[in-house]
């Protein structure tokens, strides 16, 4: 197993944390971007600093499709959450990404999807790193600190929801080539007025361990895939 495990960041501290989990990492322009690339555990890691927003994220994320050939697309930075009561610095992993912008269709003569699901797979190994809480992410370029009213959503699980800006451009670019992925993101702020200069401060431990919570979940994720490809060939090779 060959491919890479793709990272889209939108923030410089965000991808320095993430690359430091990986060793023999280089720096270097990528387009308008910024792109590290090394290893993690055997495999190959580019993780891609590509800007804040969905436009962004998706451009990254279909870049990753054609030039890095990925085997695994991860969204990991930082997001906000409405709830005050959730303390700042809290590791979440989605359990549920739902694009804001396209969740009442009614006017578009298509119906694109609004709501995307995690690779179950990585999503497991995720959600046993300790410390990590599972969460609905609503991605949605807004201010988070104006009123947020949701729509009535069916089959999404309550409790703690987080928003960002990115998680679904990935998710859908993810889903429309194959690729297994999900979204882990860092509670930086509650949309206080100063949160841009809160974001580094408050995240930076965290997303560390945010990264560690992502190499040990690629780890176990890709030794599974690698235990199940060896009983196929094994299997294969009895008939």
């Amino acid at each position: 197993m060959n491919q890479t495990v793709v990272v889209v960041v939108s923030h410089a501290y965000e991808a320095r944390a993430m690359a430091r989990v990986g060793r023999a990492i280089s720096k270097e322009p990528w387009g308008q971007w910024t792109l590290y690339r090394g290893e993690m555990w055997d495999l190959p890691l580019a993780v891609i600093r590509c800007g804040p927003g969905k436009t962004a994220a998706a451009a990254a994320a279909q870049a990753a499709v054609q030039y890095l050939d990925p085997t695994l697309m991860l969204s990991f930075g930082t997001a906000g959450c409405p709830d005050r009561e959730v303390e700042l610095g809290t590791l979440t992993v989605a359990s549920t990404v739902i694009d804001m912008a396209l969740i009442d269709p009614a006017d578009l003569p298509v119906s694109p999807p609004a709501r995307f699901l995690p690779d179950e797979e990585i999503l497991a190994c995720l959600n046993r790193v300790p410390g990590t809480s599972p969460a609905t992410f609503f991605c949605w370029e807004g201010r988070l600190a104006s009123p947020l009213i949701l729509p009535e959503l069916k089959d999404v699980a309550k409790g703690l929801m987080v928003v960002d800006w990115e998680s679904a451009a990935v998710a859908q670019v993810s889903e429309i080539w194959g690729i297994p992925w999900a979204a882990l993101k860092v509670v930086s702020d509650h949309g206080e007025p100063q949160r841009l200069k809160m974001l580094a401060v408050v995240a930076k431990r965290h997303l560390e361990w945010g990264a560690e919570a992502v190499r040990r979940a690629c780890h176990r994720y890709c030794r599974s895939r690698l235990d199940t490809q060896g009983v196929d060939e094994g299997e294969e090779g009895q008939r």
